[in-house]
This record gives structure tokens, sequence and C-alpha cells, in this order.
């Protein structure tokens, strides 16, 4: 950090590497600030993608002053005290009040900004105290309130493993090598123990407090409570990832992954709305599945859902959902809503009956919504429906003449349909264009429905594939957002399939799907890594990322339940003290630097296990000597010999032969030493 001057300099004797190897030798002699600042540089790092602007150029003119040697004057601590005061105030400016005070992140990161300004006075004064040493360890632990992914759990442990190599090296004086081997040592022993303790005492949950990595926060689309049937709802399938989930048994089959969003009534020609609001204001919320709606219990999945940020408000649970996660409401409809936008990672359990029956207390309301529709605006489609319910009097068999209807028009599943008339949405799409994809589909039938005076309403959400499954993990993709239709017949809403209706795809979808994996099998390798890949990922999260008080007790129930599991668990930890034991004996092995005495090593330990110990002092030669005095024809001879000559010269002959003279000597029979050969 002092070698500024000398770059700025024009004088070309300063530049000389002379100059700057003095300036080196200097600044190196200053060990336990080059230790520090390293520590520094290792517990920041993380920090610098949270800081804002205003804090980062703060950090940046602490570090041009100390890269160019200035010493910390009261008149620099001074006007460094006040720009960070400064810095503090507009990094916060707008965010912070003293009711934000039980706002656990924004604390937290109010007394990083702190932190950070008292460790830059203090360095700048170039003199170290307590409070300085113990910084890097505060700064690490302020990290973990705002980063939470598995990129960071890695870091961390560098973190841990760079301080503590720092800490050996500045404590013992030895070499960066030697204290890095101990420092390996310390952490090969901890592994066991650090397991225990992960174990018996899980990570405490802020309530208020939702943890991402900066990276990981990547807005993800979700839908904005309506549809769009205008060239707005062009359609570009992507890979990005959604949700995951997690199952606690068998993943459920393709035709139940339908992941409930919002439901529409309003046909407002280039898109659909919901109720309006002072009719959704009149549901009554119902936070559990009413009993008739499924079988029993045993019908019920179990599953546990991470949602990434959408900036919506919507949570996307399985058809039916039982209740709402901690903190959502559920409304008649089963839509599950937060009262704010998702702008954090959600994490929640989750139980829906996959095979259920409900709708027989709809509200007269709601169905006068389902069924209104503009005749005028559809005069073919309303003339063939009515045709249609002419003929099938009864609901659920008029249901499946329209479907087979549908069916019968030829339509193409095409993801970049043709615009169609929005004065006439469902005659353009049954008759003229006959392409479209999910949205056009779903709305297109539940007008046809009601033309034919049956309640019918759309839904919005995903449809999951379990193509994109291991064991019983599932990631959902933005491409897999979807729109289906509810047609109430029957006595009870039922879930129509609308997009199966399609007889044909067009080429160009066609090739869009197949370049992203959804017409065929996920056999390609790659793809199968890259699930895999996610697998991991999710179970780390799930089980150390978020391991609660919660998880410790189901991994506890499992223990007492499941012997078998408790038998591997038990397996798998003495398996983790054999290698961390391993490893510590690998590291303990003594290290020799030369490569003949590494080769003379098993000769040398023969020698002294039988009682000939070479001297302190003594040399190779004179040892060797003094052994071939008592042992005349020894094969040592040779060694003494090419050993000597291996010193002073680099002959791949004599490296060779070499070899041969050590397995030679230790080839003989042992010789037994005695006080007189010492």
């Amino acid at each position: 950090m002092r070698f500024l001057p000398i770059w700025r300099s024009t004088d070309p004797a300063a530049k000389q590497p002379g100059r700057i190897v003095s300036r080196l030798q200097s600044w190196s002699a200053s060990r336990e600030l080059f230790l520090l600042d390293l520590a520094y540089l290792a517990v920041i790092t993380p920090l610098l993608l949270l800081l804002k602007a205003p804090m980062l150029l703060f950090l940046l003119l602490v570090l041009v002053l100390l890269l160019a040697g200035k010493k910390g004057s009261t008149a620099t601590l001074l006007l460094v005290a006040m720009t960070g005061l400064l810095a503090v105030f507009f990094s916060i400016y707008g965010a912070f009040n003293f009711a934000g005070l039980s706002r656990l992140k924004l604390f937290v990161e109010l007394i990083l900004y702190l932190l950070l300004l008292a460790v830059s006075l203090q360095r700048l004064t170039r003199t170290i105290n307590f409070y300085l040493l113990i910084s890097p360890v505060l700064l690490l632990a302020l990290s973990l309130f705002f980063f939470d992914s598995i990129a960071m759990l890695g870091y961390v442990v560098f973190e841990v493993f760079v301080l503590l190599w720092l800490m050996l090296a500045h404590r013992t004086g030895a070499d960066p090598l030697f204290s890095l081997r101990i420092t390996g040592m310390l952490f090969a022993l901890s592994l066991p123990w650090v397991v225990l303790l992960f174990f018996f005492f899980p990570r405490i949950s802020f309530e208020h407090a939702s943890y991402g990595f900066r990276g990981d926060d990547i807005t993800r689309t979700g839908h904005d409570g309506t549809m769009r049937m205008d060239s707005a709802a062009l359609l570009v399938p992507s890979e990005r990832i959604v949700m995951e989930v997690g199952f606690q048994g068998t993943i459920p089959a393709d035709g139940q992954l339908y992941f409930r969003g919002s439901v529409l009534y309003r046909d407002k020609k280039d898109h659909w709305e919901p109720l309006p609001s002072y009719v959704r204001r009149a549901f009554i919320p119902a936070q559990n599945a009413q009993r008739g709606m499924y079988g029993s219990a045993q019908q019920v999945t179990a599953y546990k859902v991470s949602l990434y940020p959408t900036h919506k408000q919507w949570l996307y649970l399985l058809d039916l959902p039982l209740e709402a996660p901690e903190g959502a409401t559920i409304n008649a409809d089963f839509e599950t809503t937060l009262k704010k936008p998702i702008e954090e990672p959600q994490r929640y359990d989750a139980g829906s009956a996959l095979v259920y029956r409900y709708g027989g207390r709809t509200e007269r309301t709601v169905l006068y919504y389902a069924l209104d529709v503009n005749r005028s605006a559809h005069p073919r489609s309303a003339k063939a429906a009515d045709t249609l319910a002419a003929a099938n009097p009864d609901p659920e068999q008029r249901l499946g003449a329209l479907l087979r209807f549908f069916r019968d028009q030829n339509l193409t599943y095409s993801l970049r349909p043709e615009p169609l008339d929005l004065n006439h949405t469902a005659d353009s799409f049954l008759f003229d264009k006959r392409k479209g994809y999910c949205v056009h589909f779903a709305g297109a039938f539940v007008t046809f429905s009601r033309l034919a005076g049956l309640p019918a309403r759309v839904v919005t959400g995903y449809k999951a594939d379990r193509k994109n499954s291991v064991n019983n993990y599932l990631a959902v993709k933005e491409r897999d957002a979807h729109a289906w239709a509810e047609v109430y017949a029957g006595g009870r809403w039922q879930r129509v399939e609308t997009t199966a209706t399609a007889s044909f795809i067009d080429n160009e979808s066609a090739e869009l799907l197949r370049q992203t994996g959804t017409l065929e099998d996920n056999s390609d390798r790659l793809t199968r890594l890259n699930l895999y890949l996610l697998y991991v990922k999710y179970q780390v999260e799930t089980w150390v990322l978020q391991y609660s008080h919660f998880r410790q007790m189901r991994l506890l129930e499992k223990i007492k339940t499941n012997p078998l599991f408790a038998a591997k668990l038990a397996a798998a930890f003495a398996l983790l003290v054999l290698a961390s034991a391993a490893l510590f004996l690998w590291l303990r092995r003594p290290r020799c630097g030369n490569r003949l005495l590494c080769l003379l090593r098993p000769l040398l330990t023969r020698l002294q296990r039988s009682g000939f110990v070479r001297e302190e002092g003594e040399t190779l030669h004179t040892f060797f000597t003094r052994y071939l005095a008592a042992h005349p024809g020894s094969a040592l001879a040779d060694v003494d010999r090419l050993y000597h000559r291996q010193q002073y010269g680099r002959n791949e002959e004599d490296a060779v032969q070499f070899k041969k003279a050590i397995r030679a000597f230790l080839r003989e029979k042992p010789a037994k030493g005695s006080s007189d050969a010492h």
C-alpha cells in the first residue's frame, strides 16, 4: 500500500526494481498490518455486493489514502470521519427511520456501516489494537445476516479458514506454508464437531428478515392477475426457474401438477380480469378446504415450495390447496396471496388434495359473472354453442360435447400465432386463425362454455413437467406458465385442459419447444446433470441453510422411528470421523523439501530402527562412512557415492541407479547397531 508514490514518480531512478523491492521489504516488515489487511480483504469482498454506492465510494477513498501512505493525522481522521458519516447517511437515506429499527435487516445494515467507518479510521492510524483485531470476525458475523446461499456457505468456510490461517501465522510467527498446514489439520479435526454442533443447534430463523445472496435476487416473471389476449401475450419459453418443490413422497403424475395462481372471470376483449373488488371483498375467506372436498388425509400430498421473487402477491399451490401458508390468505376460489408483493425468496410448507370435488356452495354472484358473455361479439360461436346446448341438456354431457367440438376444429398450437380480432376473439380463434397457445385456448373455451350456458372461468398458474424432476425434487420454470379453464357442471368446478384440444403444432413452435427440451425426454446428459445440480442445491438449501428447530424435530423423529435411517446416519458420521482423522494424519506427515532426502527417507528410517542414529551436525557422507566401517560390503556404499553425484549433477542414469541402490540396501538383512557405532 505504500508503493503508489513510487509508481507516480517521474524519476526513473525511483522506479528501479531495487527501490520497489526495498519498499516491499519495508512493507512486509509490518507483518501484523499485512496479515490484518489480508483478513479484511477476505471478509469485505462479499459485503461489496451489499453496500450502497456512497459507502463504496467512502471505502475507495480510504483505500486510496492507504495506498498513498497517508498518515492518520488528526485533520485527516476528522475529514475521513465526516465523509464516512455522510456516506452512512446517504446509504440509508429514505429507508431508515426510528420505526425501521424494528426491521432487523436495516438495523444490522446500519451497524455494518458504522463498523466499517470505525475500522477505516482505526486502520488509517496504523495502530493495531484489540478492537481492530476482532473486527474481521465481526464483519464475517454481520455478513451472515444478509447472505443465504450455497455460494455464501462455501465462502464463509473459506473466510473462517483464512482467518484461522492468518491468526496462526500471526501468533506463531511461522512461515505461511507451515501455518497453512496447521490450519488444515485443525480444520480436519474440527469437521466432526462442526457436524455435531450443527445438528444440535439449528439455525435461528429471523421472522422479519429473509436474506438472499445478491446474485440470487433475480426477478422471476409471475402473472399479474390478468391474462392478455393481444400481441402483448407473445410467449417466449424461458428456462429460468420460478420455484423449486420438494415432495415428501413420490412426485404426482403430470396431470396433477397444476399450481394454481389467479382466477379470472371478466372478458375485457384484449385481456381477462378477476372479479370486481367489491365482489371479491364479499368472499368469505376459507382458510381450509372444507369437509367433503376430498376423501381422506391419506390422499393429501405434502410438499415444500421455494418461490423466487416475482414482485407479485401470488403464492402457487397445487390444486386443491388445503390451507394457506403462514402469513398468506386463501379465498373461496383457492387463490393464495400475500399482503405485499414477493421481493424475497419465499419458502413454505403446503398440502393439497389432488383428487377433489368442490363448488357446491358457489355463490350466485360468482356464477353470474361466470356466465357473463356478449353474444353479439361472437355470433358464429354463439350459434354453434346453442346447437350443442340444445342437443346436450345435461351439463356434464354438454361439457363433453364442447370438448369434442374444439377437437374437431383442427386447432393448431402455436407460440407465435397471428393476432386475433379482439372484438370477436372466440370467432376469430375458432373459425379464422385457428392458432394459439394456452391463453387463446382457455379464453375461447371459457367464452364458448358461457355461450352454451355453462358457467366457466380462466385459471392461470403453472403446469409443471415431471421431466424437470429428480427423486422428489421438481423444478418449475417460466416456460411452465399456463392457463386452463374451469367449468361449472354437475354441481362442481371441473378443470379442463383446453390446450389438449389442439390437433397440431406448427413447425416453428415445435422447433422452439424442442430447443428447450419441452417436447423431448430429458435424457441428454447435460440436461440431467443440470437437474442433479439443482437437486443438490435444493437439498443443501433445505437441510443446511434452512435447518431450523422444526427440521431438527423432524430429523429426530425419523431417527426414532426408522432404525435403518438411524444406522445410515451413524455410519455416515463414522465415515466422516475416519475421513477427518485420515486428513489430519496426512497433513501431519513430515514434509521434505529436498528430492534426494525424500528418496533417502526410508533408508534413514531403517538405519535409525537398527540403532544407527545420525548425530547432530554430522554429514550424510560421514554418517554413511561410519556405518560402512562397521558393515563393509553394504549397498550403502553405492548410495553414498551416487548421492553426492546427484547433488552436483542431474544425470538421469545416475538417478535410476541411485533408486536401485537404495532398494538394494533396503533388501539387505538389517544390521544391529551398538553404542560404539553412534
